[in-house]
């Protein structure tokens, strides 16, 4: 049979013109990062005209500044315009909104002011020497914004709170502010310190009863049950709960949250406050890096807080065990790695970490009374803790290297424990 190879060419010959021209022609649906592009979507999509603005911002933060920060500002622009981001249009509210459609409709609008205040605070901090960082319209509509978040936050408790510490301090600039979070860790420092007291309390004893854990795993290592019972009655004879030191980390998750929410609440006035270098004229010649006020993210109090913090966890009684001791010293890094990497992706505002600064150097000031200075006077003054097993347990007890006159030394077996009474 003959193939007409010019008959099946011609088909073959159409259908990769069609393919290849439909290739050609498909990048031209993919629209363009542009300012315009962002405006078209915000008449139908408030979320994808938001995130358009920021893909602009972002493509162009380094090729080209302006643009960068012309596309911030219309950002803050149509977030925080009542016809933009919280229009009643595009929740197809028509004629007269309802009580509960008028909700939404503000609940959008304190939304997107918080959105145009990061836009522009990202002007002032990025692109302050551009034409749009430098321009009155600019500097107008941070007003605006500061204005309409102050105006709708100022009925919460927390702002009222933040509010009257600043009035009672004078609201000084470079004092009240500051000093308002002064008094607020102390506060909670006083709040928190019977529950600090007791896990320092507890995890000394970890340590006193560490060896005898270490015997009953290894005695009873093929016996989960019987070890989990003779551990519980070694920690009901020396008083000792492992999981109070949950309590503080528990303690301090509603604290953080409520720290937060009063932060954010009051930020707006914290954009008057300063602090030590923050707001001096160091913040001029490094915007990127030290903040212009409380209210805007500075990087050196986060240096400053995460070595507080590391100082912090490393005066912190650990368990006689050195595995644990390890475990707890391996925790701490990762922990403050993670800390400090969150603050630099969130730049959050420079007061929520003044704020922990102070409640660092109040928990390293405890930890040093408390822990690290009994702790150096004891070891100074040549006294031994002996560890002593219970004698209800049938634990072997270790013997103890006692140091005597003429460098010598004796094995002495040490005497039998004294449980703790249990008060009445």
């Amino acid at each position: 049979m003959k193939i007409n190879l010019r008959a099946t060419s011609l088909p073959l010959l159409a259908l990769m013109v069609i393919v290849l021209t439909g290739c050609a022609q498909a990048p031209s649906g993919i629209q363009p990062i542009t300012i315009a592009h962002a405006a078209q979507l915000g008449l139908t999509d408030r979320q994808a005209a938001i995130t358009e603005y920021q893909a602009v911002v972002t493509k162009y933060n380094n090729s080209n500044p302006e643009l960068a920060a012309q596309a911030a500002y219309d950002e803050a622009v149509y977030a925080s315009s009542p016809t933009g981001y919280a229009s009643p249009a595009l929740l197809h509210i028509t004629g007269t909104p309802t009580k509960a459609q008028q909700t939404q409709i503000d609940q959008l609008a304190s939304a997107g002011n918080q959105i145009a205040l990061q836009a522009l605070q990202n002007i002032q901090q990025h692109y302050g020497n551009t034409a749009t960082g430098t321009s009155p319209a600019t500097a107008a509509l941070f007003t605006t914004v500061n204005n309409n978040l102050d105006r709708e936050n100022s009925g919460e408790t927390a702002y009222q709170i933040m509010n009257a510490l600043v009035q009672i301090t004078g609201n000084k600039p470079g004092f009240s502010y500051w000093f308002a979070l002064l008094i607020i860790a102390v506060a909670i420092k006083l709040v928190t310190l019977p529950a600090m007291v007791k896990q320092i309390k507890s995890q000394k004893e970890m340590q006193n009863i560490a060896p005898f854990l270490k015997d009953l795993q290894t005695r009873y290592k093929s016996e989960p049950q019987i070890l989990w019972q003779k551990q519980q009655e070694l920690y009901k004879e020396h008083g000792v709960n492992p999981f109070a030191s949950c309590l503080p980390v528990l303690i301090q998750l509603p604290v953080f949250w409520l720290m937060f929410y009063l932060i954010r609440v009051y930020q707006t006035h914290f954009f008057h406050g300063t602090f030590l270098w923050i707001g001096s004229s160091l913040s001029h010649k490094f915007p990127q890096y030290v903040g212009a006020n409380l209210g805007s993210f500075d990087l050196p109090i986060v240096v400053l807080y995460v070595g507080s913090m590391f100082i912090n966890m490393t005066m912190m009684p650990v368990q006689g065990d050195p595995a644990m001791a390890q475990q707890q010293k391996t925790m701490s890094i990762m922990m403050t790695v993670f800390i400090a990497y969150y603050f630099m992706i969130s730049r959050w505002a420079s007061a929520f970490m003044v704020y922990y600064l102070f409640q660092n150097i109040l928990n390293i000031t405890q930890s040093y009374f408390m822990v690290y200075r009994p702790a150096k006077l004891a070891k100074l003054n040549g006294v031994v803790t002996l560890h002593t097993a219970p004698a209800s347990s049938s634990i072997n007890r270790p013997t103890i290297n006692v140091p005597r006159q003429g460098n010598t030394s004796t094995t002495v077996n040490p005497p039998r424990p004294r449980p703790r009474k249990k008060k009445r």
